[in-house]
């Protein structure tokens, strides 16, 4: 009898006891690979930035201290979980200067991608990138408003989604934000900034001439 209730209750037991949930995936960021033979690479889940480049280029650059290694950048492709590998090619014609990293927004879901010196962006959902290379999707497409043609630059993705990235023209330069719409906001503007403009804690400052 006593054997029968302790059976009873050991499944009275089992019988409440709460599944526990499954583990969430953990969410996706991107992060810098080392993929043999590529000058830079950084992952977002299935999907890799390939970069090529030669950090030669840089030794005889005198910027502001050490270029950024993005500076050395010649080319970008794109590695895809099907093993392929497609590469970017710019409408137009892009510089040293213009290459960036941080082309991944800080959820892999977006890429941006210059594909001018004069712009625009084309943001790019990243499930959609492999069909876009193919030139199958449309982008969402980001430039700068004004009746003068603006040097783009310095995209970067913000924390809250949003794309931000500088546009100088004719001594002066702004920094933008754009949505994943396509609307384009001003978050700072400098109507004299001949050197251009950098980030810095907090916000944005104008850069100076360099003392002679």
């Amino acid at each position: 009898m006593l054997r029968r209730l302790l059976a009873v209750a050991l499944l009275a037991l089992t019988g409440c006891k709460k599944e526990q949930p499954a583990p969430a995936a953990p969410a996706l960021a991107p992060a810098e690979v080392t993929l043999e033979g590529a000058y830079h690479a950084v992952a977002c889940g299935a999907v890799t930035a390939v970069f090529s480049g030669n950090a030669d280029a840089l030794k005889d650059l005198t910027l502001d201290g050490l270029p950024p290694k993005s500076f050395g950048v010649e080319a970008l492709s794109f590695r895809f979980a099907d093993g392929s590998q497609k590469g970017f090619a710019p409408s137009g014609q892009l510089f040293f200067s213009d290459w960036r990293f941080d082309v991944f927004s800080p959820d892999c879901q977006w890429t941006a991608l210059l594909v001018d010196h004069y712009g625009p962006y084309h943001l790019v959902k990243t499930a959609d990138l492999q069909r876009y290379l193919a030139g199958q999707v449309r982008p969402v497409v980001v430039n700068a408003r004004g009746p003068e043609a603006s040097v783009l630059s310095d995209g970067a993705w913000r924390p809250d989604g949003a794309f931000e990235f500088f546009a100088s023209c004719c001594g002066g330069a702004r920094v933008l934000k754009a949505t994943t719409t396509g609307e384009v906001s001003t978050l700072f503007e400098a109507p004299d900034a001949p050197q251009g403009l950098r980030r810095v804690r907090g916000g944005y400052e104008v850069v100076k001439p360099a003392a002679r």
